[in-house]
Formats: structure tokens, sequence, C-alpha cells
């Protein structure tokens, strides 16, 4: 297994991008979003307040067809919630530019 600085790699990195929700207590969802590393982007998630359990929903894919899965799943919710993105994501796109 590879090395650095005396410790071993995480597992649970791997290559490529992944889709995730992040879902309140109730298991709605708060957040649609994509990481290369979706467990290190929970903890930013959480130091932001945006507490919950995060749910990988995609294995790993190229940064494009990540983004396409993540405009499809916030139409989708849109489609179901009046035209509203969940509660945290602030753009139509899910990008972080509007």
């Amino acid at each position: 297994m590879a090395r650095w600085g005396g410790r071993r790699k995480s597992p649970r990195v791997t290559q490529g991008v992944r889709g995730y929700t992040l879902r309140g207590r109730a298991g709605r969802i708060t957040y649609v979003g994509i990481s290369n590393d979706p467990y290190r982007r929970a903890g930013e998630h959480g130091m932001d307040g945006k507490r919950g359990k995060l749910r990988v929903e995609t294995p790993a894919m190229s940064r494009s067809e990540a983004r396409q899965w993540e405009a499809g799943r916030l139409a989708a919710y849109r489609r179901n919630h009046s035209g509203k993105n969940p509660r945290h994501n602030k753009t139509r796109s899910g990008g972080w530019k509007s």
C-alpha cells in the first residue's frame, strides 16, 4: 500500500468524482453536490454549519459526468418541490457560481 508521511493513504479515497447528498434529521435532502473526496467534503460542510448525514450516490466518474448528474439531480428535486432547490444549494446548476 502506498505511504506518505509515514501514514497509509485513506482507503476511501479513489480516483474520480462522486455525487453525494446531505440529508437532515428527517431524511430530507438538504444539499446535492459532487466531490473527489466526499468524506473530506462532509467535514467541510460540518464546519459551515450544514449538519446531516452524507450519502454517496454515484460511483467514481469524470468531472463532466458528475456535473451532469448534479444538474439532473437538482432539476429532479426542483420538479418535486415547487421549483425550489435543497436548503443549502444556492445556484440552479449546483455550481459555486451563478
